[in-house]
């Protein structure tokens, strides 16, 4: 992911060295549907109240998404890089471009006249705040229930501030309450078909991911231990939880570390336990990077068994894995026998995925999540809709506001506003 902060003259520069191919690929690859080619050439024309507009138009959390967005395996991927001496960094491009709009003022959306369709959008994570603001972007009014104090879903509990800075999803949040969006906050919702009967003519669901999984080892109850999202969260609000002197962090994905890097930050030894190898981390490769330049050591097939100490953690005991092709009756994964080993550690915190806290009563896939028609994103419940994570695991910022946005054309089509 790109550190840089361009000053005009180098994001020119940059934007001068794209090819503009005829068949880009940075078009095709962007889960929210931004044209990276488009906006790029805005900022070669010095076109940048055009180019935020742009990005704006297809991605409402597009600042967010210059700080997190794992470009190098989306848009970035396939660049040209036969005919250049590197890929064009679009992603410090796009903070760029953002961070261009932050420092002038907002270049605020136009007031419309409401169609007079009501929609509701339960979860103000990405997925919700893209389908909001497409739905309000055309001229109906929405209303978002969220049941914590603030919008912005994980992006804001959640993602440490030295990876996403705070401000910068507040003024786009901003930005949305401008498009005429209205915010019901500290409210849950148990039951959307509740909501059509409130008046409401479609609901979107995007609750997100924040149920831990069952951790399967002896010891997860002991103090010292704790779930990720609780750790993060309470980070992120500045409380700082004891952690002793070493920290063990289980699993591969952006969240352990996240949980690992923020460890780190506070002084703490820290080391993350992956069943598997490191190519096969699901976390994206330059959050593994900068974790291992900023000290986190990693331990690869490796899962732990238990957690000893009655009082507090004093260590995690271990066994090294490997994996085999999946043969009926066999498990995929087995312990190799005389690998046992007892790792000491202060603390242990689990990152091993999340499932739905609540489903609504609504259909599921064998996997747990809400099933939905892929094309028009409808749940088992007619006009319930449903997108983001919860109905299709875990994925980047950019795909769950690209699930809000096509919900919202779906939701259009729905209601039987436009042809």
């Amino acid at each position: 992911m790109s550190k840089k902060t361009y000053t005009k003259v180098q994001a020119m520069l940059e934007a001068n060295r794209c090819l503009m191919c005829a068949d880009a690929p940075c078009v095709c690859d962007c889960p929210a549907g931004v044209d990276a080619r488009a906006f790029i050439r805005k900022v070669r024309f010095d076109n940048l109240d055009g180019a935020v507009r742009m990005l704006r138009r297809y991605n409402v959390l597009a600042g967010s998404c210059a700080y997190i967005c794992p470009t190098g395996v989306l848009c970035g991927k396939e660049c040209s890089a036969e005919s250049l001496s590197r890929p064009i960094d679009i992603q410090g491009l796009q903070r760029f471009v953002m961070e261009y709009e932050r420092r002038v003022g907002m270049i605020e959306p136009l007031a419309s006249k409401r169609t007079g369709k009501r929609i509701a959008v339960v979860g103000a994570g990405p997925a919700g705040l893209g389908c909001a603001a497409e739905l309000a972007g055309r001229d109906h009014s929405v209303t978002v229930f969220e049941r914590e104090a603030a919008a912005g879903g994980m992006l804001g509990l959640c993602i440490p501030s030295f990876r996403l800075p705070l401000e910068v999803l507040d003024f786009e949040i901003e930005f949305i309450r401008k498009l005429g969006v209205e915010f019901a906050f500290n409210t849950s919702v148990d039951d959307p078909k509740r909501l059509l009967a409130e008046g409401f003519d479609a609901v979107f669901v995007a609750t997100g991911l924040d149920k831990p999984r069952e951790s399967g080892f002896v010891g997860a109850d002991i103090p010292g231990v704790y779930q990720a999202l609780d750790f993060l969260r309470a980070a992120k609000r500045g409380e700082i939880q004891d952690l002793g002197k070493r920290a063990v962090v289980i699993g591969g994905g952006d969240t352990a570390l996240d949980a690992a890097r923020t460890a780190r930050s506070l002084g703490v030894e820290c080391l993350v336990l992956y069943r598997r190898t490191q190519r096969e981390m699901p976390a994206y490769p330059e959050e593994i990077d900068a974790a291992w330049d900023e000290g986190v050591e990693f331990y690869f097939r490796t899962v732990v068994h238990a957690v000893h100490g009655p009082d507090r953690t004093t260590g995690a005991r271990c066994v090294r894995v490997r994996w085999r092709e999946k043969v009926p009756g066999l498990p995929h994964a087995f312990d190799v026998e005389g690998t046992e080993f007892t790792i000491a550690c202060d603390s242990v915190i689990i990152a091993t995925g999340h499932d739905p806290a609540s489903t609504f009563g609504l259909r599921t896939t064998p996997g747990g999540m809400l099933a939905v028609d892929r094309a028009t994103f409808a749940t088992s419940v007619p006009g319930v809709f449903a997108g983001g994570d919860i109905a299709f695991g875990g994925g980047t910022a950019a795909r769950a506001v690209g699930h809000g946005r096509l919900a919202a054309l779906a939701i259009e089509g729905y209601l039987g506003v436009r042809p």
